[in-house]
């Protein structure tokens, strides 16, 4: 029999063999070197960031997302309006929403970013907490 036979299976499971090495986590009996003092102090500051800051930077993101879009006065309402080709058309239509809507779309995309760069920490080795 020859090898190239067996040789994706082989492949395959060396792959899976070395991502589980990748990602198990290493016995706690190891000793872990101590922190340097400098990034002992910057885990002692509070890492959230306060009410006012989070409130203006998304109000800067919905600044800067209604930038492209048209301002609209619609039967006493407010509407963002930008130029949008459809999924499955070819043709591009008038899309408009409202202030609530653009915001929600705005923080909604954040929070979808902000997961990602969560889970690109996972995988980098950078450790998870059960997410």
């Amino acid at each position: 029999m020859s090898i190239t036979k067996y040789f994706p299976a082989m492949t395959l499971g060396a792959c899976i063999a070395l991502l589980a090495a990748c990602a198990s986590q290493p016995p706690s009996d190891v000793p872990q070197p101590a922190a340097p003092p400098v990034a002992a102090a910057a885990a002692q500051e509070p890492a959230a960031k306060t009410e006012q800051d989070t409130a203006g930077a998304m109000e800067r993101k919905f600044q800067e997302a209604a930038r492209g879009y048209k301002v609209v006065e619609r039967d006493g309402k407010t509407l963002y309006c930008k130029r949008e080709k459809v999924i499955g058309s070819t043709i591009a239509t008038m899309q408009c929403l409202t202030e609530s809507q653009l915001r929600n779309q705005v923080e909604t995309m954040e929070d979808m970013r902000e997961r990602m760069r969560s889970r690109a920490k996972c995988t980098l080795g950078r450790g998870c907490s059960g997410t």
